[in-house]
Parts: C-alpha cells; structure tokens; sequence
C-alpha cells in the first residue's frame, strides 16, 4: 500500500541515465498505444504502523513480532515484516551532488523513522482561534527537543508550503511569523462569525412568536446556506489532504500531520429539527475514499487538534454581544453542545481511521503538540500479505492485538479498500478517454510542494527561441521547433527552454500485453509562472509508451527519457513541470527557479 521513495541509488541511476540517455523523439522504435490499467501490483501488500501506549499515555517499548496479532475482516493474517522505531536520531542522507542545470524531485532530506507537520487551518478557524494556535507554537518550539524535524503548511482557500523538513527551531519559528509566506491570520470566507450566528438566532425567535411558517422557512434557508458553505469546506480540505498526501509519498518513514483547526468537515449528520432533515447532508464519500487510500499510501497520521482550546457557549464567548442571551430559547444549550460532541467524534473517526489521535476541549495547544511528536515517534511496523485476493472494491476491516498483554492501548489504520474489478476490467476493455479535467492541472499551480510519488529529475538548458509559428499543436508529444508552448499570445523577447525528463521507470505502473509488451500512459507538463503566479506560457502532452521486453529491461535500469521545449518570456520567474500516470494515478511534479539554470544551451531547438 506505500509508495517507497527514491533511494541514493536510485538518483545515481536517474542521474546516469539522464546523461546517457537519447530523448524521447529519437526513440522512433516506440509506437503508442492507448491502454489503460488501475491495477496496482503492490495493493495486497498491507503495511501498518502501530502505537502502543500504557500509563498516561506513554509509548511502550521492546514488543516483538510474536506479541502481535493480525486479522483481516476476522481473518487471523501472517505477519511477514516487523521493526520497532524508538524516536532515534537519524542518520545524515548521503545523496549524490547534482550537476549545473540538473533538478530532482527527490527530497534530500535525513531519513528517520518518523516527522510531523503543522499544518495551521484558517479555512476552518475563527480569526481568535488562529492567535491561539500561532502563540501556543512558538510557545511550544521555544522548548523543542533536538532532532525533531518539522515542516509547516497552511490551509486557507488552498494549501500552501510555508516550511520544509528541519529541526532548527529558528526557522520554523520565522515561518510561523513571515506574513508574507501564506502564515499569516487569514480570515476564511466559508466561516459565518459568532455574531452573525447570534443575529441569525435572534431574527428566528423574533419571526417565531409571530410568524412560525416563517421562522421554519428561515431555519431551514439558514441551514442550506450552512450546508453550501460546508460543502465547500469539506471540497476544498479534502484537496488539500490530498496534495499533501502527494507531497508526503516520497518522503521516508512515519508522517504525523497535527492538523489545527476550528472545525473537521468530513462528515456532515443529517439534523433532525429541520424541515427536511437530510436536506444539508453531503455527498463526499468518493473524495473521502480517495484521501483516505492517499493517506494510507504516504503513511500519514492525521492528529486533529481543536484550536478553540476549552470548549464555551456561544453565549458566553467573546463574540456575542448581548443579544446571544435572549436565544437560549430558540437554541438551547445543548443543541450547541450536540454540535461540538459531534465534531468531537469526527475527530476521533478521522485520527482512529489514520492512527493518530484526537486532541480537544484544552488550552494547552502547545504539550498536545508535544505529545504528537512523542505519540508518533514510538511505534512498531507490520506488514502482512492479505490472504483475500478478491477485487471487490469493499473495505477490508483490520484489527490488532497484543496477545499476552492488556491495558494498552494500540493506535493503527483500521482498514482499506481493496480494488475493484469491474473499474480494473472496464478501464483495460476500452482505450483512455481525454479527461474531461485534466489530473494533472491541480498539482502545477506556483508554490505547491512537490508531489514526489513518481521520482523524477530534469536537466534545463537555455537558448534563442525562433520566431514562433502560432500555438503548438496538442496532440504533439513534444513540442516543435518555433511552438515552444501553447500560449498564442505570447509575445516579445523569448527565451527557449530546453528540458530533458528522466522518470524512474519502477515509480510507473506498467501494463503487461499477452504479447509480452508494456504499456504505459502518462501526461508531461511545463508551466512557466511570474513573479504573482500568473501562467506565462504553458504546454501538456500525453505521452502513450509500448516496450518491448529489451526497452523495458532498458527503462527499468536507467529510467524513461521524455523531452519537451517551452518559451517564457522576460518576466518569467519559475518553470513548474509534471508528470502524471494515468494508470496508476500517482503524480511527480517539480518546480525550478528559472535565476537557478546558469549555463547556457544551444541557440537553437536542435532536437
């Protein structure tokens, strides 16, 4: 179920067979096919970290493989893999150097057994809150431990990377105060404030003593107006779990994401007062299903952790004026409390299905987060193979145990969702259509961190680009000499971007034909952005390979080369690429500072 990163090797092996390798267009041996396959040969292949802890919650320690006990939907299972992890220093990477002009998605940081990430909601959080949570973290990194490293994303109307992977307590403090890097308090327009409720309430009891049709009508206008607002939420969280999923896959070890915020909008319960009780109910299970196999493939714990710190009524929070006293009528104390409980177990539901845990109702934001590290820093990996081979697409319950111990309690993901055949025979049976929304697009946007499920490195050159000759064409695989790009438009002094792909070709999915061929599908993207983040020049290829069994031998040991030319003009800042696989869903995606490719190419598109 994970997606392993690039070793050292690995990106000596990329870097091998970048330099030796011809580009795409001279591998004219290479016909296309259309093929598509979702089957993912590592899906039986269950891996499981699990947290054991005693007393107070402390983690406990010096378990062995026999202590543990698998099942699967009831079904005792073979443990095949075990390792305790103890929270020990990790040792320095030693990842080759790159040449000029070469990039890779390969993240080049310390492998260890675990990280957290602080992820720091405003799309969900009161603007009050968001103070609470930004103090009680510089309050908490003032006494960090050594060693634990930490990065920092916010969420607002999109997810952003504000701090990599580091333990100096510095930087990621100055993250967390740089305004100008997305870390700022953000107030979130999906959000109605405590006032504006309490005005709501007001307006309903004032209708109800004379109007009661009226007041119901209004209730239930109220709800629906919620309810597209939470949508909404839920929409926009769900995408950006899914991104950082897709940033965390290539990243070794144990992810802990302390995930702050006002409100966990995954589930909405249906509300027996209204009218119509289902009326604000959502339908996400889709979207909920894909974050979930993500999470599960990156190794990520969500830790939800309430950033309104000990739970108050409206009535008698800061918010409210006056007028909140007169709506205990109209909106009891307990139906308030019914919300938070509710929220309460959907934090709970999100850290069981992870293998977090849920932090609420307390003021001390800062030892939850401590307690985080330390929880997500002890535990013991298990991987078995599944003894159902069945692709029904139904969730496979898993339950461990400890088998001479009690009074512990075990933190793990609860289960997974198998593959479906029918999907699997459906999408081999036909040829893959054009995407209505291209998958690719959601991960080129400027600033996102790199999605590094597929692990890939580029080498850039510079040169004279010739006149162009109107927009390239899209069914092109790469583009051509004078059509460096799609943007018609684009005008003025150009400069020609020459960028060589190298693709470990083990980080595709690849279909196996009855004649022994492989197959395999994949979309190539180049974004050149300016400084604001407006597109500039922009190209998307897919790209359709069948190996025989000597090129693929080949691509296997040095990697698949792809070539693409784009245009940018003066004010271009980055260049942002991608590659997407279409059979396996799983995303590679790097962005180049375009001050960093410092030697100069040939004048002309040669290729």
């Amino acid at each position: 179920m994970l997606q392993r990163s690039c070793s050292a090797l690995g990106l000596v092996l990329l870097l091998g067979g970048l330099a030796s390798s011809p580009p795409l267009q001279s591998q004219t041996a290479l016909p296309e096919d259309n093929g598509r396959r979702v089957f993912k040969a590592n899906a039986r292949i269950v891996v499981l970290d699990v947290v054991v802890t005693g007393m107070q919650g402390r983690p406990v320690g010096g378990l062995h493989k026999q202590d543990f006990l698998v099942s699967e939907d009831g079904h005792p299972q073979t443990i095949s893999y075990f390792e305790e992890h103890t929270g020990a220093q990790p040792l320095q990477a030693n990842l080759p150097d790159l040449p000029p002009n070469v990039f890779t998605n390969v993240p080049r940081v310390k492998p260890s057994d675990s990280v957290t990430v602080l992820v720091l909601d405003s799309l969900n959080t009161p603007l009050a809150d968001q103070s609470r949570v930004r103090a009680q973290m510089l309050k908490y990194l003032k006494k960090q431990q050594p060693g634990r490293r930490m990065a920092v994303f916010t969420l607002g109307t999109r997810l952003r990377f504000v701090q990599g992977f580091t333990d100096d307590p510095a930087l990621l403090t100055a993250a967390i105060n740089n305004r100008k890097n997305g870390a700022g308090l953000q107030t979130s327009p999906l959000l109605q404030s405590d006032s504006e409720t309490a005005a709501n309430q007001e307006l309903v009891a004032a209708l109800a003593e004379h109007a009661p049709d009226a007041a119901a009508a209004w209730q239930q206008f109220m709800a629906d107006q919620s309810s597209t607002r939470s949508g909404a939420r839920i929409t926009l969280t769900l995408a950006a779990f899914q991104e950082l999923a897709h940033y965390l896959a290539g990243i070794p070890g144990r992810k802990n994401v302390a995930w702050f915020s006002g409100a966990f909008p995954v589930v909405i319960f249906p509300n027996p007062a209204l009218p119509d009780s289902f009326g604000v109910q959502g339908d996400d299970q889709e979207e909920v299903r894909k974050t979930d196999a993500l999470l599960a493939s990156a190794q990520v714990a969500i830790y939800p952790i309430a950033a309104e710190g000990l739970a108050t009524d409206l009535l008698y929070s800061a918010g409210a004026d006056a007028r909140g006293a007169q709506q205990r009528v109209s909106r009891p104390q307990q139906e308030e409390a019914q919300e938070r409980n509710a929220d309460h177990a959907g934090m709970e539901e999100i850290a069981r299905d992870t293998g977090g845990a849920a932090f609420y109702n307390t003021n001390g934001l800062a030892d939850a987060l401590a307690r985080v590290a330390d929880h997500g820093s002890y535990f013991y990996t298990l991987t078995y193979t599944s003894a159902n081979l069945a692709t029904d697409g139904r969730f496979r319950k898993i339950q461990v145990k400890l088998a001479n111990y009690s009074g512990y309690q075990l933190a793990y993901r609860h289960g997974y969702y198998a593959d479906d055949a029918k999907s699997i025979q459906a999408a081999a049976a036909k040829p893959a259509p054009k995407p209505v929304s291209d998958p690719l697009s959601p991960f080129l946007r400027p600033g996102l961190p790199d999605a590094t499920q597929i692990p890939l490195t580029l080498r850039v050159m510079r040169g004279s680009a010739p006149p162009r000759a109107g927009p390239a064409l899209t069914t092109r695989s790469s583009a051509s000499p004078g059509q460096g790009g799609d943007n018609p438009n684009l005008k003025g002094p150009l400069t020609r971007y020459m960028v060589d792909f190298m693709i470990a070709a083990r980080g595709l999915q690849w279909n196996q034909a009855p004649d022994g061929r492989r197959h395999v599908s994949v979309e190539a993207a180049l974004v050149v952005y300016n400084h604001e983040g407006k597109p500039l020049n922009w190209m998307l290829r897919q790209i359709n390979l069948n190996l025989d069994a000597a090129q693929y031998t080949t691509a296997q040991a040095s990697g698949v080369n792809l070539y693409l030319e784009i245009d940018a003009p003066d004010d271009g800042f980055s260049l942002r690429s991608g590659i997407y696989d279409l059979n396996s869903n799983l995303t590679g995606t790097l962005e180049i500072p375009l001050r960093t490719i410092v030697s100069p190419g040939p004048t002309t598109s040669s290729r």
